[in-house]
């Protein structure tokens, strides 16, 4: 009898126990989410304080400048627009409101255009045959050392650091205008922001394969070649592309500078404050990116074997 008494005693005991538990769980867990909002709202707070500075020192919203913030967006963009006149949309150059009339020197633009697009090319190409070797020192699983993991790393990311227009500004002064500044200045760039960008592919790839190499004989060359390299070829075949598209904008960007390129006709169309002229050369150079980003993607998925399923 006394047993039967103790048991139920036990289980009562238990029962409290258990119930004491889950009550300090749920305790603990209101105490977890009151602080998790308070910090969300202080969060909150300091974002929106600082943005809040941020747009005040900007001026984007002051009234010094004349109306409001939409205001000289919106005069900005009337000056954007060419006075088109429909009755004259497709005469010949010398009747105003055309598109003749507006391209008025589209010859001269597109030569520029094609010298902006070689110099993209050209950085790009040397940038990635850098960024490559440097890749593989770059990455843990593949680096000989962690001092030479460390050196490339440190040395890519001081040199992304740097903008590409000071850097061009600096070549110019030492090589003078034209296209070389701005070729060294992009190669520079390329190679250092590639050399993360392919030493994250590397990381992130099978290490299995290049083991089974390495158990039937291979050397590291050849671990690289046949286990590592075909897996992150469409990766690196997809950073090169877009940072293609990166460098044409930046090469037309870096002629404002004298670094050679349709930068010099924006350059000038800027300080002449011929702002139809510099919204037509900005509708070739978006024309050209998106053009790129087409041959890109065929590009991508012809190496990935997924065009015919597209």
């Amino acid at each position: 009898m006394s047993s039967a008494i103790d048991q139920a005693m036990d289980s009562d005991r238990t029962a409290l126990s258990l119930e004491q538990i889950v009550a300090d769980f749920e305790t603990e867990r209101s105490r977890h989410l009151r602080r998790g909002r308070l910090v969300q709202l202080l969060q909150i707070l300091i974002i929106t304080a600082l943005l809040g500075g941020a747009f005040q020192v900007s001026g984007l919203f002051s009234s010094y400048l004349g109306d409001g913030a939409m205001g000289r967006i919106t005069d900005f963009l009337g000056r954007l627009l060419p006075k088109l006149q429909p009755d004259h949309l497709f005469a010949d150059r010398a009747t105003a409101g055309s598109f003749a009339f507006w391209f008025y020197d589209l010859n001269l633009w597109v030569k520029l255009l094609a010298e902006t697009v070689q110099i993209a090319i050209v950085a790009t190409v040397l940038g990635a045959i850098l960024a490559l070797p440097l890749s593989f020192l770059a990455a843990r699983n593949l680096t000989p050392a962690l001092w030479i993991y460390w050196t490339v790393r440190r040395t890519s990311e001081l040199v992304r650091t740097l903008p590409d227009i000071i850097m061009a500004l600096i070549l110019v002064a030492a090589f003078g205008l034209g296209p070389t500044p701005g070729v060294i200045a992009l190669t520079l760039g390329t190679a250092a922001s590639l050399t993360k960008l392919f030493a994250e592919a590397n990381e992130a790839a099978d290490i299995h394969q290049l083991q089974a190499l390495q158990s039937a004989g291979g050397n590291w060359w050849q671990q690289l070649r046949f286990g590592l390299i075909p897996q992150v070829l469409p990766n690196v075949a997809s950073y090169v592309l877009l940072r293609l598209e990166i460098n044409v904008g930046a090469a037309a960007a870096l002629g404002i500078v004298g670094a050679g390129g349709i930068g010099v006709e924006l350059s000038r169309a800027i300080t002449f404050t011929e702002y139809d002229t510099y919204f037509a050369v900005l509708l070739l150079i978006v024309r050209l990116i998106f053009l790129l980003d087409l041959v890109s993607e065929a590009i991508r998925d012809r190496l990935t074997g997924t065009e015919h399923a597209a």
